[in-house]
């Protein structure tokens, strides 16, 4: 009996990081997900940190596919990180932030890259009620 409860004991132990990450938003790894990946999560365009919650991801992009619909969520689309465009009249535009919210109700964002190339997409999370989006050149 003492070994089935240090096996359980351990393990629960074991799980409780892995649990807690689950349940903290802002622990939850982040996607670019949208036209540009058939809206999967795939590694390589995981955002990254930048500084504290500025978060960003390099991706490409053909100015000959026109708008791409996109959002920024993780691997399970859980609600509270699943940011969309909270204005869908906002246009998004290169180098120019757009509010974004988390909620599964927020429009796709769409952007129409002016030419081919890498561009950078960053989540600034910095100001919680005030959370943006920015499509820009990389360069």
């Amino acid at each position: 009996m003492f070994k089935k409860t240090l096996l359980l004991t351990t393990l629960i132990a074991c799980l409780q990081p892995a649990l807690a990450n689950e349940e903290d938003p802002l622990a939850r790894p982040l996607f670019l997900r949208g036209e540009m990946n058939n809206w999967e999560a795939p590694a390589d365009q995981q955002l990254v940190t930048q500084q504290g919650d500025l978060l960003s991801v390099q991706v490409a992009l053909q100015a000959s596919h026109g708008a791409y619909k996109f959002k920024i969520a993780d691997e399970k689309w859980k609600a509270d990180t699943t940011y969309g465009q909270f204005d869908p009249a906002a246009k998004v535009e290169s180098d120019k932030p757009v509010v974004v919210k988390a909620g599964w109700q927020w429009s796709d964002m769409k952007f129409t890259p002016p030419s081919d190339g890498q561009y950078r997409i960053t989540l600034d999370r910095r100001d919680p009620q005030h959370i943006q989006v920015t499509v820009s050149p990389a360069g």
